[in-house]
């Protein structure tokens, strides 16, 4: 099953990994939803009520590859598209 959200946002918010011997690792949360999206419409059309937000908490070292990733998707997504015109 494939869900989808509308928006995307990341933050600090004080959210840390204990680590042995002591002190934290603070994790950058990832959140996907469908706030401020207004209307939205499945895939015949219908409105749908705004699916609840999905919640993930990231090493730093998780953060990085992710944004790596969507930066080389972008980066794809933008060859591809000036391919097209």
């Amino acid at each position: 099953m494939i869900e989808y959200r509308e928006r995307v946002l990341a933050r600090l918010d004080g959210r840390t990994l204990g680590r042995v011997g002591g002190g934290g690792l603070q994790l950058v949360t990832v959140c996907l939803t469908d706030e401020g999206a207004g209307e939205i419409g499945d895939q015949h059309g219908r409105v749908v009520d705004p699916s609840p937000p999905v919640l993930a908490y990231l090493r730093p070292a998780e953060a990085r590859e992710l944004a790596f990733c969507l930066l080389e998707l972008a980066e794809v997504t933008e060859q591809r598209s000036e391919l097209t015109r």
